[in-house]
């Protein structure tokens, strides 16, 4: 066959396919959806898990730590130099928020990123301008210098060299602009700054350190971690360190270490991405298998006329390739608009700071072609097997009015099992997640945020040196914001309420340490806050520096560490790793419990007690931020700038970090629940609009076949209902064998999901039946709705015009 007939017969079909262009706009949009989907999110788990880091050769860079924030304790860090293994070695100390003071305007915000000398050249980052930190100027007293961020230069200083080596005030400190980052770093926090991190300070201050370290060429990860832990355990004992459990450093891949909270839900999404991927490819299928049933007649003359395999494969393929070519294109459009989506929703900065946007690669264009092109050649292929079966001879014997066969619509009838079994996985996953969502936003964590507003400073120690100033500091601030008119309830608190903590060890005779949330308030912030006081009392005003030390617990804590009547116990806090002596507290009240992380983790035993009674050194070393937490009367975002005002008017030198209504805050931090749940419910409803076209295709390409059989029945006095209802059994018949499978394989799913995500999706198993349940009406609606227009042209075929075929 010459190149000649192949371009006729492609033309004939594409001719022939364009005059009557609803099937093909119907299978190309049915690719379409499937294959967009798929392509944007094969793009952003490409960009966020597989794509390289940003630096120098970044499959060597490892990160080394213990816990599941992988962190070494500073004294620690003196046993990872002159390694082997290792080729150079870093730390961090972690983002700071700073004042940044300016003439004649505001103290602003700015986030610092503290880190030691080798954190440039363990990256392999060259300075866009500049040069990195000196040796002096990592002693603590040494000279202050700051490295700034490409985009920080570029908004503050209009991207002019001559930057370097002028001054930038931070927290009443000068510090000389020694360079800029380039352009194209990203590191997996934002922040604004680089600044020394004083490694002997760390040691005293007994902080973590976030290490990571360049491994020399052909050493491998597992290696390098036997290397490290074997000197560690030679550094332990040659410093007299004896640890309760053998010490052991974790070592992984950097890029690992940065995306390996986000493995676990980002593979449950592409998993459910490319099922909905499958169920398109399936349903182009039926439409091909339909679309071959149609034209069984003309297939059937062809092949008894004697034409030949490639004469007969040629109108397929060449339908086939203008339905990819068409799907292809609308594919990428729709994968477009969704990384449009997920760009101004999903890559926040706090979340995914490493990523600057996820965009359409070259790569993604050619998947995207080879994926739409091997469904459309499957497709196509098994068209054609139709065509060509044993089956097509009785297209003749019927001269095309026989009907479809049993052996022809075998097959078509199990793909729509397999699509509705496929749609029901998918919507029980998503609406899982739904409900989990509608959880969180009805639940009551133990606070009441509607009516909150709050507001946090960051008060540093060149500043405010010792505990005296701070908590003047505080009580001035509360003043203020009491005198602000429809200012109910105010007071200060060490860290939010919702999203962190901070840690205290108890006295304990157990070997292992215990740990609980420990909060200092001032003020009257738990009832701003409607924490419940479930007995005894709260703190007064004779609860000040040199009265017995008093607490409040929550229950949490009486149910973990209690025993008997919690009112008049007696607490100690070990404050050993503090250089202070234990510190006995007095229980004075028992308070309900605040979910800080949500309804999927457990409640955190909490201890509180009074900003004015915390040791001045303990105070100094935990306090970061004060949160001010004020219950207004009206909306609390109308409040904003008097609270930013009040904080103004005590200390002109701070920034005002958030002043913004507790309910946002909540809202940020369950945030990426609600947009998987957008995610899911996207999937959800393409797969149910998906399942519902493959049923409409089978049922009505079925009823369109057995148009002869409607007519005579007609003609002699059928009742339309039942009509209806015959052609609604048979297409509701398939779906509910395909529900079956699809309860089964969803409850599966959703029991894995669970599972696997228990810190993102909230227990909801007391409603898994309902979320079942809805499911299926969800399904059956659609399948229902799918069935009935063909259901209705049956039961109306005008009988002259079905028997005129004869």
């Amino acid at each position: 066959m010459n190149l000649t007939v192949v371009f006729r017969e492609l033309w004939q079909s594409w001719r022939a396919s364009l005059r009557r262009p609803g099937f093909v706009l119907l299978a190309g949009l049915t690719l379409a959806l499937g294959l967009g989907l798929s392509v944007a999110m094969f793009a952003l788990v490409n960009t966020l898990v597989l794509a390289p880091l940003p630096f120098a050769q970044p499959n060597r860079l490892v990160s080394i730590g213990k816990g599941p924030e992988l962190i070494v304790p500073a004294r620690w860090y003196g046993a990872l130099h002159d390694l082997p293994a290792l080729q150079s070695v870093s730390y961090m100390t972690g983002t700071s928020a700073a004042n940044m003071a300016s003439p004649g305007k505001p103290p602003a915000p700015v986030t610092t990123l503290g880190v030691g000398q080798s954190y440039l050249p363990t990256l392999g980052v060259r300075l866009a301008l500049g040069r990195n930190f000196s040796a002096s100027e990592m002693l603590r007293n040494g000279p202050r210098a700051v490295i700034l961020t490409y985009g920080f230069w570029r908004q503050r200083y209009a991207s002019r060299d001559a930057v370097l080596g002028s001054m930038l005030q931070l927290d009443g400190h000068s510090y000389a602009i020694i360079g800029v980052l380039p352009k194209n770093y990203r590191w997996i926090v934002p922040f604004d700054l680089l600044v020394p991190a004083n490694l002997h300070q760390a040691i005293e201050q007994k902080w973590d350190l976030s290490v990571f370290a360049r491994l020399h060429a052909h050493v491998g990860v597992r290696q390098a971690g036997v290397q490290i832990n074997e000197r560690l355990q030679h550094w332990l004992q040659a410093h007299g360190e004896s640890q309760p459990e053998p010490a052991h450093l974790e070592t992984m891949l950097l890029a690992a270490n940065w995306t390996i909270n986000d493995i676990g839900i980002f593979g449950i999404i592409m998993i459910c991405t490319l099922a909905v991927l499958l169920l398109a490819a399936v349903n182009v299928t039926n439409l091909m298998l339909q679309r071959a049933v149609l034209r069984g007649h003309v297939h059937a003359i062809r092949n008894a006329l004697g034409a030949s395999l490639p004469r007969m494969a040629l109108p397929m393929l060449g339908e086939g390739l203008l339905i990819a070519v068409l799907g292809i294109t609308m594919a990428l459009g729709i994968a477009q608009l969704a990384l449009l989506w997920a760009n101004a929703t999903l890559m926040r900065p706090e979340w995914f700071a490493f990523v600057p946007g996820v965009h359409l690669t070259p790569g993604v264009f050619v998947l995207s072609a080879t994926a739409g092109l091997l469904v459309m050649l499957a497709a196509s292929l098994l068209a054609l097997w139709r065509a060509r079966s044993s089956q097509a001879v009785r297209e003749l014997v019927g001269g095309g009015r026989s009907g479809q066969t049993v052996g022809a619509s075998r097959l078509s009838r199990v793909l729509v099992v397999l699509q509705a079994a496929l749609g029901m996985t998918l919507l029980m996953v998503a609406l899982l997640f739904a409900r989990s969502q509608q959880v969180l936003a009805q639940a009551k964590l133990g606070i009441d945020a509607d009516h909150v507003i709050s507001t946090t400073i960051t008060p540093p120690a060149s500043l405010y040196p010792d505990a005296q100033t701070l908590n003047t500091l505080a009580r001035q601030v509360i003043a203020r914001m009491r005198a602000i008119p429809g200012v109910r309830r105010v007071g200060v608190l060490n860290t939010s309420p919702i999203g962190s903590y901070t840690q205290i060890r108890l006295h304990s005779d157990n070997p292992k340490p215990v740990a609980v949330s420990y909060q200092f308030v001032a003020g009257d912030v738990l009832q701003a806050l409607g924490v419940a006081l479930q007995r005894g009392r709260v703190f007064d005003d004779t609860d000040h520096m040199g009265s017995a030390p008093v607490a409040l617990v929550n229950k949490a804590f009486v149910r973990a560490h209690l025993r008997g009547d919690p009112l008049g116990q007696q607490v100690t806090l070990d404050l050993r790793g503090y250089g202070l002596p234990d510190e006995s507290v007095t229980v004075v009240g028992v308070l309900g419990d605040i979910k800080t992380f949500g309804l999927a983790y457990p409640t955190l035993p909490t201890l509180y007690v009074p900003m004015a009674q915390v040791p001045p050194k303990l105070l100094l070393s935990l306090i970061n931020r004060l949160h001010f937490e004020a219950a207004v009367s009206g909306s609390p975002i109308t409040y904003a700038a008097a609270m930013r005002q009040a904080v103004h008017a005590v200390a002109p030198q701070l920034a005002v970090q958030h002043a913004r209504p507790l309910s946002e805050r909540m809202r940020n931090f369950f945030a990426p629940i609600r947009v998987i749940a957008e995610i899911m419910g996207a999937l959800a409803a393409v797969a149910l609009l998906l399942a519902s076209l493959g049923l409409y295709a089978v049922v009505s390409v079925g009823t369109q076949a057995r148009r002869r059989e409607w007519g005579v029945r007609g003609a002699l006095g059928a009742d339309p209902t039942r009509l209806i209802l015959h052609v609604l059994r048979q297409g509701m018949r398939l779906v509910a064998i395909g529900v079956g499978f699809g309860l089964a394989l969803g409850w599966a799913a959703t029991r894995t999901v669970q599972h696997l995500l228990t810190s993102t999706v909230a227990h909801v198993d007391a409603q898994a039946a309902a979320v079942a349940a809805l499911a299926l009406a969800l399904l059956l609606s659609a399948a229902l709705l799918a069935c009935l227009a063909p259901a209705l042209r049956a039961a109306h075929t005008p009988p002259v015009a079905a028997l005129s075929d004869d």
